[in-house]
């Protein structure tokens, strides 16, 4: 079973005795990159030029993720439990206000599935973005292996032909021993991968407005310029999760449409848009060397703002 995302970056491992949760990966947060300068932020030099496009839009800031049904839609695990650590495919159908499964959808056309689904444990732990199909039954499946037990967030995002843009969530469950991870109020650095790279993301998030933020990579304090293209010929992609209701919210590369031959680094612009103050997990994938790597970051909204 191939797990698109999270499996690199963020790992859930087994409870003790005292039932306390262990993490390991880039649950530790170590191997910090010095802050960003100014010089790092600019665009890669003129033998680093890409041919790319500057993304032009960023989706309206309205929280995904945290109602099961809206605009008549409605998202419905068909299995509420799973098990843990074990193989299995998460279930569940998307249906309309007719009660009848959803079968058209609008393409994306950056290169991103038709159904943005993901999974997200309710401590904000363990982000992991999932690719599903959908069987003749009317039923999405998508391969999954929950590295910790608890109760999991299932988003779906998606737009139905002819419909709005939807996000939406519900819960489903992985019983056994659960001690929820509680994280710093701010961590703007991480290992990722196999712990041979470190990655630091700098900017404030705004509430109510659009943000910049800036991720730089390093290995050994040496910036990393072999980032590769993820979905969309973005040379990364974030995702923001509100602490409290699991809200998420659009990050958006500000350069996408980059060949599978690019390459880029060692910083990757995003912009974000939240509605309220807050404390917010960000979960970052990219591509480097080959590998697909993870790793996450927790930021409040700025203060005063």
């Amino acid at each position: 079973m191939r797990r698109i995302a999270g499996s690199a970056g963020a790992r859930l491992a087994g409870f003790g005795a005292a039932s306390v949760l262990v993490f390991t990966g880039a649950w530790t947060a170590g191997g910090a990159v010095g802050a960003l300068t100014a010089g790092a932020r600019e665009p890669a030099g003129e033998e680093q030029a890409l041919p790319a496009r500057q993304a032009s839009s960023v989706a309206d800031a309205e929280p995904g993720g945290v109602l099961s049904t809206t605009a008549g839609y409605t998202l419905s695990p068909t299995r509420l439990v799973y098990p843990w650590r074990e193989a299995t495919e998460v279930e569940f159908t998307v249906t309309g206000s007719d009660g009848l499964p959803v079968t058209r959808f609008d393409d994306p056309g950056d290169g991103r599935p038709e159904l943005d689904v993901a999974v997200v444990r309710r401590d904000v732990a363990g982000y992991t973005r999932l690719r599903a199909t959908r069987g003749p039954d009317g039923i999405w499946r998508a391969p999954m292996t929950f590295p910790g037990e608890g109760v999991w967030r299932l988003y779906a995002g998606f737009t139905p032909t002819g419909g709005p843009r939807v996000d939406l969530g519900a819960d489903v469950h992985v019983p056994g021993p659960y001690g929820a991870f509680q994280f710093p109020r701010e961590n703007r650095s991480g290992s990722c991968g196999h712990g041979d790279q470190q990655v630091r993301v700098d900017g404030a998030l705004l509430p109510g407005g659009r943000s910049r933020l800036f991720v730089t990579a390093a290995r050994d304090g040496a910036p990393v310029t072999d980032l590769e293209p993820v979905d969309g010929g973005a040379f990364g992609r974030m995702t923001a999760v509100r602490q409290g209701d699991l809200a998420r919210f659009p990050v958006r590369p500000e350069v996408t449409g980059a060949g599978p031959q690019d390459r880029a680094g060692p910083g990757i612009a995003f912009t974000a848009s939240v509605p309220a103050a807050g404390s917010y997990r960000l979960f970052l994938d990219y591509r480097s060397g080959g590998e697909l790597r993870s790793c996450e970051f927790t930021l409040p909204t700025a203060a005063g703002s």
